[in-house]
């Protein structure tokens, strides 16, 4: 493993700077050359392979996280540096993740931040992604890519979030069954597969519970299969099929800051009249083939996939303009990512280029009715919306000296989105009718970034950047104006600049740690107007600066000790128009996060581990009128594994929010019926069993 480690990583990691046409260089995917023996499992990660290491990357093994129901990936982000994963506590809505602010404005799903599970986008063309369909029970490791040099992944690319699986090293079938209070159910079956050059993988999974809250409960199915293959000429080929479906996703609604202190366990009157809820189905499939040895190196990937929601909003819009409460919703989107790479020399130094693009497009075929008291009433909105994405890109890496690493890029993206309406009702009398809403626009930009790393000595490493990016408002985004209707073509793209320096030790030790300064300037940031009832507007606001300082590492204290930390301070305001000098909405200053593990046996047969986290209060609008308290949790597991011959049995047992602290699990940004504030459940028992057996 280190072997491939050492050839490997660092080079498939730069080719694979821009990252949406070069899915697979990040990738968790196969090793690097076929033994007989089968295949060997390749996990490329951002972090110092042998002295190397890439700036703004880190990752983390899901081995280091602590243990839990895995109910949704927000439980796989904690503890990442620049990440604030909010937990709504409400199976409807997606967790709120941003990423050194980027994603603030969402009032659901995730802006901003390119998603991707194995190189695969979950993000579209416009930007839009969820983490909900992501299969959290193969997730080996999850890797963030913050700062300049993420401006290189296209748009809406604040920062990147990679989620990664492995090939299979060994046959093996595992089944686990979770359960915690709320009448929380969980069971996996996971089964792997591996024969000389092949391998295989499926995993299944169904959750359900009542809630923690009235008209909150949720039923979720996942499931997928990878077929892995190495051809003797090196060529990796890897087939993904992945399926989710949320037959009932009841949602429960935000409460008032009053409401929330008299009982945070409340229901919201809305959520039963209008009977709120969401159904989701999600398939997607793709193949990914790459060359990853030898001069001459390319890699290639095509997928498609298809997501329908139906969602029930807590008011009626029964008027003629008002495009429904009740949305209907189908979601085509496809692409294909190919780039080469080949090694050169400048001034008789090592030189890697990489050229490359990709053409992505998303169909949303979208309806609205009349939500009748929780049943879908008549027509009000019938449209379809089209994203075209193509992107050309280039990118240099240079070493000068033995030291010293200099990687540059450009890509240009071009961007044309257009809305077909179907639902024009003529004006008759008292009957405004219904105006054609159809529009477009088109947008192109050149994002740019220049990084460096220097390695000081065998411990020390320096890195700094500097980059230019660029963000489109989302298709849905786009769908409402305040005053009037028709698609909202005046959004115009919210351009940011980054500067970035840092310090990374423990390069050749069991310890790391890793300090970064940053400094993002936006213009034109892309900010929420208003939201009501489930309908959000947005704006351009005019300009905003972010400046911050994080801090994150792991620390091997004594046998069978070892602390994981990650502390940061992010300053984001407003720096001109009405709101000058207020903070951004949905985003704290200050998270903390330390994790503190004890394993006295020196392995897996006895564990505990104890987190503590931090999170700063947060404003809930642009105005700052309201804001969600700060808060201290608590969470503590124990877990134990053990092996008798072809099977192993392990087990745990968790204890969330110890101090049964009443906090804000997250805020809904510019809610403008001021239920702004998503409880947070209180203190919460649960546990796992799993058993498995290898052959």
């Amino acid at each position: 493993m280190a072997r491939h480690f050492a050839s490997v990583s660092v080079r498939a990691l730069r080719s694979a700077l821009l990252v949406r046409a070069a899915p697979l260089s990040i990738a968790a995917l196969i090793g690097a050359g076929a033994q007989a023996e089968g295949l060997e499992t390749l996990v490329v990660t951002g972090e110092a392979s042998e002295g190397d290491a890439f700036p703004g990357a880190a990752s983390l093994a899901m081995d280091r996280q602590q243990t839990g129901m895995r109910i949704d990936s927000g439980e796989l982000l904690q503890g990442l540096p620049g990440v604030q994963a909010d937990s709504r506590s409400n199976y409807a809505q997606d967790t709120r993740v941003t990423l050194r602010g980027f994603g603030a404005r969402s009032a659901f799903g995730v802006r901003g931040i390119d998603l991707q599970v194995d190189g695969i986008p979950l993000s579209t063309p416009d930007g839009q992604g969820q983490l909900s369909s992501v299969p959290v029970d193969e997730v080996d490791r999850v890797q963030v890519l913050r700062g300049p040099l993420a401006a290189l992944y296209g748009n809406g690319a604040g920062g990147v979030i990679q989620f990664d699986s492995a090939a299979p090293e060994q046959n093996r079938l595992s089944g686990r069954v979770l359960a915690g209070e709320g009448d929380r159910q969980r069971q996996a079956l996971t089964g792997e597969w591996r024969e000389g050059a092949w391998g295989a993988r499926f995993h299944g999974s169904r959750f359900t519970s009542d809630g923690e809250r009235p008209h909150a409960e949720a039923e979720r199915r996942q499931a997928g299969a990878q077929l892995y293959y190495q051809a003797d000429s090196g060529i990796e080929t890897v087939v993904r099929l992945d399926t989710s479906h949320d037959p009932l996703l009841q949602d429960p609604l935000g409460l008032s800051p009053e409401r929330w202190r008299e009982d945070p366990r409340a229901g919201n009157e809305r959520a039963e009249l209008f009977n709120t809820r969401k159904r989701i189905r999600h398939q997607q499939g793709s193949v990914t083939m790459r060359q990853a040895e030898g001069e001459h190196r390319w890699q290639a990937a095509i997928w498609q996939g298809q997501r329908e929601v139906d969602q029930w909003l807590p008011f009626a819009g029964d008027d003629v303009t008002s495009s429904g409460a009740v949305i209907d919703l189908t979601r085509d989107f496809s692409g294909l990512r190919a780039s080469y790479t080949r090694d050169l020399s400048l001034l008789d130094r090592p030189l890697e280029a990489t050229l490359g693009a990709s053409v992505e497009r998303q169909e949303d075929r979208r309806r609205g009715y009349v939500n009748d008291q929780g049943e879908t009433g008549a027509l009000r909105r019938d449209e379809l919306g089209e994203v075209d994405s193509r992107d050309l890109y280039g990118v240099l890496t240079w070493q000068p000296t033995d030291r010293w690493e200099i990687t540059g890029g450009a890509r240009h993206s071009d961007l044309s989105f257009a809305v077909d309406d179907y639902f024009v009702v003529p004006a008759d009398g008292d009957n405004p009718g219904n105006p054609d809403d159809s529009g477009g626009r088109d947008d192109d930009f050149v994002a740019l970034a220049l990084g460096t790393t220097v390695r000081l000595n065998t411990q020390w490493e320096a890195f700094a950047g500097a980059g230019r990016g660029y963000e489109t408002a989302t298709l849905t985004e786009m769908a409402y104006r305040n005053e009037g209707s028709g698609l909202n073509t005046a959004l115009s793209p919210a351009e940011n600049r980054q500067i970035e320096a840092g310090l990374r030790w423990g390069l050749a030790s069991p310890h790391r740690v890793t300090v970064s300064l940053f400094q993002i300037d936006s213009d034109d940031e892309l900010v929420v107007d208003q939201s009501e009832g489930g309908r959000t507007t947005y704006r351009n606001a005019a300009e905003t600066e972010r400046w911050g300082l994080e801090a994150f590492g792991e620390l091997a204290l004594a046998p069978g000790w070892w602390a994981r930390f990650s502390a940061s301070y992010l300053d984001a305001e407003y720096a001109s128009g009405l709101e000058a000098g207020n903070q951004l909405p949905g985003i704290a200053d200050t998270n903390l996060y330390t994790q503190l593990r004890w394993e006295p046996l020196q392995d897996d047969r006895l564990g505990t581990a104890l987190v503590a986290r931090y999170r700063g209060e947060v404003a809930t609008g642009d105005d700052n009128a309201v804001f969600a308290p700060s808060a201290v949790t608590w969470d503590w597991s124990v877990d134990s594994a053990h092996q008798w011959g072809d099977w192993l049995a392990s087990g745990w047992l968790k204890l969330e929010n110890l101090t049964d602290e009443q906090y804000v699990g997250a805020v809904i940004v510019n809610q403008g019926n001021g239920r702004s504030f998503e409880p947070a459940p209180g203190r919460q028992v649960s546990a796992g069993l799993n058993l498995e057996y290898r052959w």
